[in-house]
């Protein structure tokens, strides 16, 4: 951290430290002097993280940053359990949430450098993911991504939640829970893995208490895959130890750091349009071929975190909670991209050959999130309150090297004459041209400028900085009438700054903004365990662009109204939920024909979802859930676009997953899991030109458990089922084929 952004820091957290500390002094001197009956101090605090047993989860910290539990909330939120994840082998934080209403994951097929979402139809892309309650921050490139071996559970909060997060898109939070010690004894797991595309795999997962009052946490990770592409490989080390210390009944810290390496090659191939999608005059691209060079191509990152969640209860009623991280992130990519057809560039007058783009990005991350909270429990005769206020801060720096402009490849050194815009005149450069009907790759790349299509090397890139601060405060009060009538409103005001910076170019962009957002929900509790509720949030999230002013534009923002129907059966454990949803996001940016700023864009979503979990016996387990939207661009420069569906966006995804275990009979230790997963059609454009066909994925799962010891083949598109995922920016992704993983595990 420089000098000024350490000056920034210090000054800020003094003075959170310093109105923290006026708040636990008010309230605590308010709990303690003799006043009237109508105050009374109730309650107890619980700890809603997990571990959890079967599918259901019936508490979240996530939807309000308090232990209310997931049927008196109302707000749409969903947990996804360990049990689950080991059930369907899950593999990414987005395979996890395949079998989660309103969310589109992995919808570029599986990927190495970050997770990709939609929730409720809203791409989620680098913003919207949390660890522990607070922000991965990721930006482009330099994204973070979660092993979810060292996860507990996943909780996702469906609509807009800035006012508890701050800047968020609109279509909700997804909130990943590391695991952690257990106090009270040891345990532990190992596992072996292997499977399709010759993946290995071992895993560890050891804890034990050290003193009555410590204990601490080791998982751990080494893993090596190919792909379904020719010679595109990963490897990966991933380590996450961590410590829990009870200083006193009341008083526990929590000390949790990772470190993760990935040494690859890039997952995902940008294919032409025509070849994947379209046929070409030769046919399709087979999805094992490599659009880029695998021996030139690398995406090597190595992220590290260490935070703490601290937490202290004063009182029966009053607890004051933060929690804290400090993440780096060091990237090192080269990925080649499919830009289009020679033909179109002019360069030859059949559609065999492609010309090819470079991705390229060398640099580091460092971000830094804190957020305080003081929960105050009381009572007011009948109703039953519970107060959080919180001040958060988050910061996020990058320094990196890239090219300015277009860079193309030219795979070996063939020389080709290109034709210029002037007639009879040609240049001599290196041969741009690639078949990806008939590929060869050499150990020669050479890289050209786009424009003059002249060689240039890595001392051309240029050097840019990005910053970003947001300071917020934040106010919510839940009320609980008669155990009946439960009651959410809040309020926050943000503070954020961000700044890009070309050294290179010396150009500069400072963009500020100051927001207020609201939230308010009700829900009323039956008895017999159905709970209507509704309610209303809004959403911020800045845009770093300025007008032909220079004034900096306004942040997009939007508001989501919201009514539902929760229900918990009295028979068995489980979890049933609809809702109906509306949500509009203003203020998105275009641009009028000289290129300028405008911000006339807006997107309304409207949808219902159905979930349901439940662990219907001791060993039936069940997942289902459908969502169906209707997406519209409602405003936009571009009249053609008005009225139409964004791209990538399917109207229907539905999903459903079943797991049982046998017990009590001659095949006791067998269990068995089916599931199937439904994304309807999408469009490659925001003008419905080119549309990408639904698909149905079938999944399955087998596992023998004798003693501790337990095997398990788990099978996602046991089908082997090919087709495109989606289509977006002139490239489409084959979705993943069949991919096996078969396990032995020992747990103790």
């Amino acid at each position: 951290m420089d000098a000024f952004v350490s000056q920034k820091f210090i000054k800020k957290s003094l003075a959170t430290a310093v109105m923290m500390g006026l708040m636990v002094n008010y309230v605590s001197a308010s709990t303690n002097e003799n006043s009237e009956q109508e105050v009374v101090v109730t309650a107890e605090f619980s700890n809603p993280i997990g571990p959890d047993f079967g599918y259901v989860g019936e508490n979240s910290m996530t939807a309000t940053k308090t232990d209310m539990p997931i049927s008196k909330t109302p707000r749409a939120v969903s947990v996804v359990t360990r049990e689950q994840m080991d059930d369907r082998a899950s593999v990414s934080v987005a395979d996890a949430l395949q079998y989660t209403p309103s969310i589109q994951a992995n919808f570029y097929g599986e990927d190495n450098k970050q997770d990709w979402f939609v929730i409720r139809g809203f791409n989620q892309a680098n913003d919207g993911l949390y660890q522990d309650g607070t922000r991965v921050d990721s930006a482009g490139f330099y994204s973070y991504q979660v092993d979810p071996f060292g996860l507990e559970r996943v909780e996702i909060l469906r609509g807009p939640a800035s006012v508890l997060y701050g800047q968020n898109p609109p279509g909700g939070v997804i909130n990943v829970i590391s695991k952690r010690p257990q106090h009270g004894g040891s345990f532990g797991f190992v596992s072996v893995d292997y499977g399709t595309n010759d993946r290995q795999q071992l895993s560890l997962d050891l804890g034990s208490d050290i003193t009555d009052d410590i204990a601490w946490r080791l998982v751990a990770l080494g893993r090596k895959n190919g792909t379904d592409v020719d010679n595109v490989e990963a490897e990966r080390i991933y380590l996450a130890p961590s410590v829990s210390v009870n200083f006193s009944d009341n008083t526990n810290l929590t000390v949790l750091a990772s470190y993760q390496k990935d040494d690859s090659d890039p997952y995902l191939q940008f294919l032409p349009m025509e070849g994947s999608l379209t046929e070409n005059k030769n046919g399709f691209i087979g999805d094992d071929v490599a659009i880029g060079n695998p021996d030139y191509e690398k995406f090597e990152r190595t992220q590290a975190a260490l935070g703490y969640e601290f937490s202290h209860k004063f009182n029966e009623s009053v607890q004051f909670a933060q929690s804290v991280r400090y993440s780096q992130l060091d990237i090192d990519l080269k990925q080649m991209y499919a830009l289009g057809y020679a033909q179109d560039f002019g360069l030859e007058a059949t559609r065999t050959n492609i010309v090819r783009g470079l991705s390229s990005e060398e640099g580091k991350s460092k971000s830094f999130s804190a957020d305080n909270r003081l929960i105050y429990k009381f009572n007011t005769g009948k109703l039953e309150h519970t107060l959080l206020s919180g001040i958060d801060y988050r910061w996020l720096d990058i320094k990196g090297q890239s090219f300015g402009g277009r860079v193309l490849v030219a795979d070996g050194n063939t020389p080709i004459k290109v034709p210029t815009p002037y007639p009879g005149i040609y240049l001599d450069t290196y041969n741009p041209l690639f078949n990806p009907y008939n590929p060869s790759y050499t150990d020669n790349v050479t890289l050209l400028d786009g424009a003059t299509f002249q060689p240039v090397t890595d001392t051309d890139r240029e050097t840019t900085t990005s910053e970003k601060h947001q300071l917020g405060g934040y106010l919510q009060e839940q009320m609980l009438i008669n155990d009946a009538i439960a009651i959410t409103l809040g309020v926050r005001f943000d503070n954020t700054k961000s700044t890009y910076e070309n050294k290179s170019t010396n150009k500069k962009q400072v963009v500020s903004n100051q927001e207020w957002t609201k939230s308010a929900g009700i829900a009323y509790i039956f008895e017999n365990g159905l709970t209507p509720y509704a309610n209303y949030a809004e959403h911020f999230q800045p845009i770093l662009k300025l007008d032909k002013n220079g004034n900096s534009a306004l942040p997009e923002s939007g508001k989501q109204f919201e009514i539902g129907l929760k229900y918990l059966p009295q028979s068995f454990d489980g979890s049933f939920n609809a809702a109906l949803f509306q949500i509009n996001k203003e203020n998105m940016a275009t641009s009028d024909a000289a290129g300028n700023l405008l911000q006339i864009g807006e997107v309304e979503n409207k949808g219902i979802e159905l979930e349901a979990v439940a662990n219907v016996t001791s060993g039936l387990s069940l997942v289902a859930n459908a969502t169906f939207m209707d997406s519209e661009i409602v405003k936009d420069n571009d009249a053609f676009k008005v009225g139409n569906r964004p791209m990538q966006v399917a109207n229907t995804l539905a999903s459903a997953w079943a797991n049982y275990r046998f017990f009590g009979n001659s095949l006791e230790g067998l269990a068995v899991g089916v599931g199937g997963r439904y994304v309807g059609e999408t469009y490659a454009d925001d003008t419905e030109t080119t549309k990408v066909a639904d698909f149905t994925l079938m999944d399955a799962t087998v596992s023998y458990t004798i003693n501790n010891m337990k095997i398990q083949i788990a099978a996602k598109n046991l089908m082997d089922k090919e087709y495109v995922s989606t289509c977006g920016y002139g490239n489409c992704f084959y979705g993943n084929g069949r991919n096996v993983i078969a396990s032995l595990s020992y747990a103790w």
